[in-house]
């Protein structure tokens, strides 16, 4: 049987947010499809499980790596060990998923800790590459700004979970929007903003917002916005009040060229997307005919919202059934049959 090692950048044993939703979901359909061992974790801990890994023979046999990165630096053992197990002629793929110390709205470079770590951004990204047979990015956009316009990259787009069949309620008035809401390019104030314009507008919604603990809203926040504290299933059994998601992240520079996670989670939820009009994310929702695009301030948000809202049943499913189907087409199990495929035949 195919074996395979996967090297997570982010422990996977401490709660599904974020990146290690993703990475989760792509180590259990690897591990459908090959004999798959795991590496995971920060940095102390990700250099002595390499490094025991290496010194046990465990490199012996084995038909590839997969490297998901992280938003930190790599650490010298992990460029060390790529390149051993480079020398040894087993392939390595190193997937990239953000670039955000390249641009100061993600990466405010205020003190002299990140100044440091947006200058040595570039160059270990470099040693990655030099470390690995391929690097893989979710967008060609992204490669690009990374590595230059002649990019020998990889695209591998996040995956989507199962589509869950979660009907909606008759009432349903919430729209949901998951993440981080305290920062400015998540977009989460011009939401509320926008909900409230809605509302004014004589639209009876409310916001659901699902962040982690500290990735609240900033009080004070009105009495029809919820938060909560939630992932996976728990995130379902919201779904029956919510007539739509959103992604309300302002246009800029990277937002332009990111894909978000969620994204793609969202698709699997079954319900309308209302996202503002990022190129990428804005291809996939109106390649997919998923829901609505509008530009990034909240009267146009909210000009989408009241869309929504007054759609036609037949509207709605038509989204809803759409956003399913785009789902289904972006699995985790076929991004995973793809990253074998490269690994074994690359040798």
């Amino acid at each position: 049987m195919t074996r395979l090692l996967l090297v997570s950048m982010y422990p996977l044993d401490a709660g599904l947010w974020g990146p290690t939703a993703r990475i989760t979901r792509l180590r259990d359909a690897l591990a459908r499809l090959v004999d798959l061992e795991v590496i995971d974790g920060y940095r102390a801990r990700r250099r002595t499980r390499l490094w025991r890994y290496a010194l046990a023979g465990r490199l012996r046999g084995l038909n590839g790596i997969y490297v998901e990165s992280s938003t930190f630096l790599p650490a010298e053992s992990d460029v060390a060990f790529l390149g051993l197990s480079r020398a040894l002629g087993l392939p390595v793929v190193t997937y990239i998923r953000d670039a955000y110390q390249l641009f100061p709205e993600y990466y405010p470079r205020d003190t002299l800790k990140r100044r440091l770590g947006a200058a040595a951004f570039l160059p270990a990204v470099h040693a990655m590459r030099a470390a690995s047979s391929r690097l893989a990015f979710p967008t060609a956009g992204l490669a690009e700004a990374v590595l230059g316009p002649d990019a020998d990259a990889l695209l591998l787009p996040p995956g989507a979970p199962p589509p869950v069949d979660v009907p909606r309620s008759p009432t349903a008035n919430r729209i949901l929007y998951v993440g981080d809401a305290r920062l400015p390019v998540n977009g989460a104030g011009r939401l509320i903003a926008a909900v409230e314009i809605a509302r004014t507008a004589g639209v009876d919604l409310g916001l659901d917002i699902v962040s982690r603990p500290g990735h609240d809203p900033g009080p004070p926040h009105p009495d029809w916005v919820r938060v909560h504290r939630a992932e996976g299933e728990a995130i379902h059994a919201l779904l029956p009040e919510v007539i739509a998601t959103a992604i309300p992240r302002p246009r800029n520079r990277y937002n332009d060229l990111a894909l978000p996670i969620k994204l793609f989670d969202y698709l699997s939820y079954g319900r309308p997307l209302l996202v503002t009009d990022g190129a990428e994310q804005a291809r996939v929702v109106t390649d997919s005919d998923a829901g609505l695009v509008t530009r990034d301030d909240p009267a146009a948000l909210a000009d989408g919202i009241v869309r929504l809202a007054t759609a036609a049943p037949e509207q709605i499913a038509r989204w809803s059934g759409n956003a399913s189907a785009a789902a289904r087409a972006a699995s985790w199990e076929d991004r995973a049959r793809r990253i074998v495929n490269i690994l074994t035949s690359s040798r």
